[in-house]
């Protein structure tokens, strides 16, 4: 890439960069619900997590007839 082609990256990089900055600037705090929902969603998580563990723990049942 030449030095022109360079400068050209840069700059669209820095104009994205400052699109990022202002985005996070203009972000609207967070809401009571989307606290409550992502409570909602670690316990889900967490319950699943709990699952998955005691399904490794558990003795496999061996071959089934299908």
């Amino acid at each position: 890439m030449d030095d022109g082609g360079l400068s050209a990256a840069l700059d669209r990089a820095e104009r994205a960069l400052a699109r990022v900055e202002r985005a996070i600037a203009e972000r609207k705090p967070v809401s009571g619900r989307d606290d409550a929902l992502r409570a909602k969603v670690r316990e889900a998580v967490a319950e699943l997590d709990l699952l998955i563990r005691e399904a490794a723990k558990a003795p496999d049942p061996g071959p089934t007839n299908t």
